[in-house]
């Protein structure tokens, strides 16, 4: 029997071949990677707010692209927001848990991903002329739409104070917090609850704040990440890379006032340093570092909800929201890895 043997050089050949193939192989899957496209997704917010301005930090400083997202923010007023969810056109929306609960008493499968603002950011605010809440009976007060947290905690402020809904103080719909204080500049209305960066303004000309919010109602879950779990399931790389891009951003918005103003500038055109500054510094205050959706205040919701629209009451809490993407990434760090040396 005869064994040819192979020369050492053909057997180096034949070892640089096969590194060569194995390294173009390597490079042309790390590129692929580096050049597989975005995820586009259109993405509704539904007040000109810090949830608002976290959501074009996420934008601005790139965190949705770092997440392979491609997004596009639309403004959708108020409770619209919801509509234009569930009709597909937004599948991911920055919003309230209210509308969550009502469309979801009507068989959708809607649900609360992230608690952005877990405490409520609002100080009722009036004319100078208005002294006292006592002398609000009588006068109409704005919201930003029916249903929506505004709505819901100028109500709840109300009752506390003994005034009825509609019945002592009229409510009206002025479209979003904006327009409330130039309703009140009108005096279309009175006042009305305000929330950071308009709050900052209403202050400095002069307009009367009758109460902090937080001060009558400590937790209320005021916006969050919402989309559909029929969304979460074919989709569930994109909600993540989302609530890990908000995420990150809320983490920004505590400690880059440099890029918060930017944002407030360019993209709110709000350009009094004063009201930026305010905003940076007591906005954060409302946000969680875990961002959980916030038990608590959706509490609050259910039972105000339980008490005025009858087809919520068989709804429970745990169905509205869905923590496991928040979970996940809480037990893997990432949010420790977001503040450390913050």
């Amino acid at each position: 029997m005869t064994c040819t043997r192979i020369p050492k050089q053909m057997r180096a050949e034949k070892r640089i071949w096969i590194l060569l193939v194995a390294f173009w192989l390597l490079a042309a899957n790390n590129i692929g990677a580096a050049t597989k496209p975005a995820v586009p997704l259109r993405v509704a917010y539904s007040s000109i707010s810090g949830a608002g301005i976290v959501t074009w930090l996420a934008v601005d400083r790139g965190l949705f692209a770092k997440n392979n997202l491609d997004v596009e923010l639309i403004y959708v007023a108020g409770s619209q927001a919801m509509q234009s969810l569930l009709s597909g056109t937004t599948p991911i929306g920055i919003q309230g848990i209210e509308p969550v609960f009502r469309v979801n008493a009507h068989g959708s499968d809607t649900v609360m991903v992230l608690g952005m603002v877990t405490k409520p950011p609002f100080s009722i605010m009036a004319r100078p002329e208005i002294k006292d809440y006592r002398e609000l009976k009588g006068k109409p007060m704005g919201i930003t739409r029916y249903g929506s947290a505004t709505d819901m905690l100028l109500r709840l402020c109300l009752e506390k104070w003994g005034l009825k809904p509609e019945v002592d103080v009229p409510i009206l719909q002025m479209g979003g917090v904006p327009p409330i204080l130039a309703g009140m500049e009108s005096r279309k209305i009175v006042g009305g609850p305000l929330s950071l960066p308009t709050l900052a303004r209403a202050k400095q000309e002069g307009y009367r704040e009758l109460a902090d919010v937080a001060d009558l109602v400590p937790d209320y879950q005021v916006a969050g990440v919402v989309t559909r779990r029929a969304f979460i399931k074919q989709n569930p790389e994109v909600v993540r890379g989302f609530v890990k891009a908000i995420a990150e951003a809320m983490a920004l918005f505590r400690n880059d006032p440099e890029s918060v103003g930017k944002v407030m500038k360019e993209r709110l055109k709000i350009s009094d340093p004063l009201v930026i500054a305010e905003t940076q510094k007591d906005y954060p205050r409302y946000m969680p570092k875990i961002p959980y959706p916030g038990r608590a205040g959706i509490a609050v919701i259910k039972a105000f909800l339980d008490k005025n629209e009858p087809a919520v009451r068989s709804l429970s809490i745990d169905d509205q929201i869905d923590n496991q993407i928040v979970r996940e990434l809480e037990q893997g760090g990432f949010f420790n890895s977001l503040y450390q040396a913050k």
